[in-house]
């Protein structure tokens, strides 16, 4: 497969947005209560927040992702873990047979299809055995991406820029409450359906050093892009302020919030 806009992000992704990942991804297995030794595929996986969990808990877990260097960094995590790997491949066409494993998860993942995204989960439910579980985590806020966002958002308002508003960035970055979720899952053919929202603490850079931390993150948005060549040091000033405001928040660390939902594979 070709490279993507996320093979840059390898770094930048594994140090701010993981350890966020990781936590929901946490929260994802111990509500799914999987047998020992389950046969897990993580879809969409990134650099692995929920592969390695998975992983680290004895099951044997197949990461997928269409991105080489975030599998080849998966990779690089999984080799402490026999039995477990990554492999470049798309979520809308799994190269696995029927009904090959216990559990199929997306953590932040194929709920960005937009409209393919029913295919990628029929997909999942079709390699995972019957009565086995199907899971998925979406952002439970329009902005998504978690917190750090957030200030991005608030920051290029303040600039008074029409070019430099908003956020799109070249996904399908649809929003989904936890009903929509669901009703996601059932079209997949799910059965039992069901979903939470779970928040979790998330990491942020210090306000002076925000900017440039998550730089080549916000890059992938062309308001920022606009922001940056036109007004480098009010959107700096501004960004730090905004972080400085968010950190005012419970315990000085912003939440993130998600949904996450599960489904059965009918028997």
């Amino acid at each position: 497969m070709a490279e993507t806009i996320w093979d840059a992000l390898v770094p930048v992704y594994e140090k701010w947005a993981e350890p966020t990942s990781a936590a929901f991804a946490e929260a994802a297995l111990d509500r799914a209560e999987l047998c020992a030794a389950s046969a897990v595929l993580d879809v969409a996986a990134g650099t692995g927040a929920l592969a390695v969990a998975a992983a680290a808990r004895g099951h044997g877990v197949h990461a997928i992702d269409n991105s080489p260097g975030m599998v080849s960094r998966l990779t690089e995590r999984l080799e402490s873990y026999p039995g477990s790997s990554a492999q470049l491949m798309d979520a809308l066409d799994l190269q696995y047979g029927d009904d090959e494993f216990d559990a199929a998860f997306s953590m932040l993942g194929v709920l960005y299809f937009g409209p393919m995204a029913v295919k990628a989960l029929t997909e999942m439910v079709r390699v995972v055995r019957p009565g086995g579980v199907v899971g998925v985590v979406h952002w439970a806020s329009p902005v998504g991406g978690g917190p750090m966002f957030v200030p991005l958002v608030r920051a290029l308002d303040r600039l008074g820029d029409p070019e430099a508003r908003g956020l799109t960035i070249p996904v399908t970055n649809e929003f989904l409450e936890g009903g929509d979720v669901e009703h996601v899952l059932g079209e997949a053919g799910c059965v039992d359906v069901w979903s939470e929202k779970v928040e979790r603490e998330s990491p942020m850079p210090t306000p002076e050093t925000f900017m440039d931390e998550l730089d080549l993150f916000f890059q992938m948005f062309p308001q920022y892009r606009t922001a940056v060549s036109r007004h480098r040091d009010r959107l700096r000033e501004a960004l730090a302020e905004e972080v400085r405001l968010m950190a005012k928040g419970k315990d000085g660390h912003p939440l993130a919030q998600v949904n996450i939902a599960y489904g059965r594979v009918p028997r």
